[in-house]
């Protein structure tokens, strides 16, 4: 076995040797072929040159000396049982081969195929999270691009109608979306600006706009009759607010039909 490929395992083998009794006790753990071994010999009896004899069947790499002893860093190159003798005491150490701890009962086949770059597992998951992120987003954007077309397409008088027909009349603020309906409707065919305006506001600033002179007074009496659900506190029957509905569709029918005429 090549020395780049040895693997290194640090074995810490704690030998108390007292002076008056000279006990060696030992910690057995695998050892193979070139790991190296750190024995502490707690000792002062003997030198250097005569731990190198007790430790001949190895390769003594290196000895430290220590306040209360020795660390004696050894290894070998042989397969098999060693036996240390330290006084009256015995240390075993079995070598085993990294070959022979690989149980194989034929030949391997060589895989010739590209191993695939596996990701790591954080990385994997926010890679899929930010690709739905991606993906979500651009479905919102399409389907804001194609609701803007469709709006486009249709003309503020058919919006109106659409629109109206998802007016929820249970709704306490029905009141306020037919009027936002109507103002949206108002600005989108003569190009006045009301928005946020109050009824009196708005009267005045349609009463310039020609065309609707004709009805003005019904749009008048529509808004109020509005406002009057609306900032009054009292609440509207079902059958008033049907009423309501129908009567703004149509003053809007009306407003079309004044636009036909004058083209």
């Amino acid at each position: 076995m090549k020395k780049g490929k040895i693997k290194l395992i640090t074995l810490c083998i704690s030998l108390l040797l007292l002076i008056s009794s000279s006990h060696v006790l030992a910690e057995q753990r695998s050892i193979f072929v070139g790991d190296l071994i750190n024995i502490k010999v707690i000792t002062n009896e003997y030198t250097e040159d005569e731990l190198k004899d007790k430790f001949n069947d190895f390769e003594v790499v290196d000895i430290k000396t220590e306040t209360d002893g020795y660390t004696v860093t050894i290894r070998t190159f042989e397969v098999g049982k060693k036996t240390i003798k330290i006084d009256n005491k015995e240390i075993e150490i079995e070598v085993k081969s990294t070959l022979k701890e690989i149980q194989e009962d034929g030949v391997y086949d060589g895989d010739l195929n590209i191993k695939e770059n596996k990701f790591s597992f954080e990385f994997k998951y926010v890679l899929y999270i930010l690709i739905c992120i991606f993906i979500i987003s651009i479905i919102i954007l399409l389907y804001r691009i194609i609701k803007r077309r469709r709006k486009k397409e249709l003309t503020a008088y058919k919006y109106f109608i659409n629109q109206t027909k998802n007016i929820i009349l249970n709704n306490h603020e029905c009141f306020v979306e037919m009027t936002r309906l109507f103002k949206q409707y108002l600005e989108s065919t003569y190009s006045c600006s009301i928005k946020g305006k109050t009824c009196n506001e708005i009267i005045v600033e349609i009463s310039q706009i020609q065309p609707l002179q004709i009805i003005l007074s019904e749009v008048e009496e529509w808004l109020r009759k509005s406002d009057y659900y609306k900032f009054t506190g009292i609440k509207a029957l079902m059958e008033q607010k049907q009423e309501l509905l129908e009567e703004l569709i149509v003053i809007v029918n009306k407003i079309e039909e004044i636009k036909e005429v004058k083209k």
